[in-house]
């Protein structure tokens, strides 16, 4: 039976684990109540941290839990060196590699600080997420593809393989590497990605580029994109990384920002598609997470016949880190992470139970659109959900007209003034100052910007150091891009 979906939109957000979002909520595989982590896993007498609910919208810390690849292996094995007979997953060392990780900020960090690694949320906290699950289809076994940051994970939702990269390297020259935009777009099929700030697709992926129209600002295209039936059969949203000053605040979820502004992405993205029925009736909207971001999570991920995708591994020899990444043959998948799939042809309130990981939404799009060739081995192996599609005999008339929404702050504290400051006077955190110096990089470093739009307008050296408000920051990258018509 051919698929009733003509467009496939996907919002992936950042840095939540499946047990952070979902662990207490009922008829998923999710925490009894039990577990815990000690600060010390090989001490029996050492501290305890347990889980539980009501965990803080935005996290004490400056920066958040470590998800480094050699922070993930002390989280599942607990040692930075990885699994070894002597070191089965266990899922241990969340507050031990916590712990360590804020010593190099805080002096003396508290056990609540500490313990927050530990946490979920509760559907009161965030209330369009879990409408979006009671009404659709959420995944318990999902997982992202890399134990390891941003970076390489948001490069396999992309092209499949993270080209042999395990650590985040916004500085490195663009990759030339196949994207599932390459395919979309020579089996005749359109386009674009949604962005509010920074986009990862506009950065990295100079091959894919074609023209400005695929790259639209999410607040002032997606909507009326889909009102006047312009969506593409592909739509990737990026969320926003970078507070604006007296605008719209951080909705990536990426800690340290709250986490009620991302949740509230979520119910703008359901509810522009819900509104115009002609839209939705052939729509799927996936909403997913890059990686765990350090957050706990019970399930030990897989770690046997996981495909490496292309044959290279980490680390690369042109890798311009200043610090020897991490030996690594992409054989094993990172945690799980929250996924959703909403669309008028999914049953209410189900739930997968099989496992699935990021690049199964890549092999899903090649049998959704009948595009000829996988990108790797990594997606080759994915398994579908292109049947989830085809269990209706019609589209349902029963889904909600607009998600639930979290209430959001009127003001934002700054850790560092401990005081209310507008969101845009906050210091940029480590993700969202490598992600700008690769931007500028982008710019001034390899100058092809205008070139690959089509722009033709020169673009002044810009000095990434002086921008060290995010405020700032969000400035200037608004500024540059609306120079080259984006």
């Amino acid at each position: 039976m051919p698929s009733p979906i003509e467009h496939v939109v996907v919002l992936m957000l950042e840095n939540r684990s499946f047990d952070h979002i979902f662990g207490f909520r009922q008829g998923v595989e999710g925490l009894r109540g039990n577990e815990a982590n000690r600060l010390d896993p090989d001490n029996p007498h050492s501290p305890e941290f347990r889980v539980g609910t009501n965990a803080p919208f935005a996290v004490s810390d400056r920066e958040g839990p470590s998800h480094s690849f050699n922070g993930v292996n002390i989280q599942v094995y607990g040692d930075r060196r990885g699994p070894a007979s002597a070191r089965p997953a266990a899922n241990e060392g969340f507050v031990m590699d916590y712990r360590e990780d804020l010593l190099r900020r805080v002096r003396q960090p508290s056990s609540q600080m500490i313990g927050e690694v530990m946490q979920s949320f509760t559907r009161e906290q965030l209330r369009s997420i879990y409408h979006l699950a009671e009404e659709f289809c959420l995944f318990d076994q999902w997982h992202c593809e890399v134990p390891g940051p941003t970076m390489p994970n948001r490069f396999y939702i992309h092209a499949a393989t993270s080209a042999g990269y395990v650590h985040n390297a916004f500085q490195k020259p663009f990759f030339e590497t196949r994207t599932i935009y390459h395919s979309l777009q020579e089996a005749g099929r359109t386009w674009a990605t949604y962005f509010h700030d920074l986009s990862e697709v506009l950065q990295f992926f100079p091959p894919a580029r074609r023209s400005p129209q695929n790259f639209r600002r999410f607040q002032e295209q997606f909507a009326a994109d889909v009102a006047a039936d312009r969506l593409p059969n592909y739509a990737f949203i990026l969320p926003q990384f970078l507070n604006q000053r007296h605008g719209p605040r951080a909705n990536s979820q990426h800690a340290p920002e709250d986490v009620r502004f991302g949740d509230n992405l979520i119910a703008d993205v359901y509810d522009a598609l819900r509104s115009h029925a002609a839209v939705w009736n052939k729509s799927a909207l996936i909403v997913t997470y890059d990686e765990h971001g350090g957050f706990y999570d019970h399930v030990v991920p897989p770690s046997e016949g996981i495909p490496n995708p292309d044959g290279l591994n980490s680390p690369q020899l042109d890798d311009p880190a200043n610090f020897t990444p991490p030996s690594f043959a992409f054989d094993r998948l990172g945690l799980r992470v929250p996924t959703l799939i909403a669309s008028p042809w999914v049953a209410r309130g189900s739930v997968v139970r099989e496992r699935y990981q990021h690049t199964s939404i890549l092999a899903t799009v090649k049998e959704i659109f009948n595009l000829p060739h996988f990108l790797t081995h990594r997606d080759a192996s994915a398994r579908t959900f292109t049947s989830l599609f085809t269990a209706l005999q019609a589209p349902r008339t029963d889904t909600p007209q607009k998600l639930e929404r979290t209430m959001l702050p009127q003001e934002a504290v700054a850790f560092a003034a401990e005081m209310p400051v507008d969101a845009g006077d906050e210091p940029l955190d480590t993700l969202q100052q490598e992600m700008l110096e690769g931007f500028f990089a982008m710019i001034n470093v390899r100058g092809v910007l205008s070139k690959m739009l089509g722009a033709g307008i020169a673009q002044p050296d810009v000095e990434p150091i002086l921008q060290t408000t995010q405020g700032d920051a969000a400035e200037l990258i608004n500024q540059m891009l609306t120079q080259q018509g984006l």
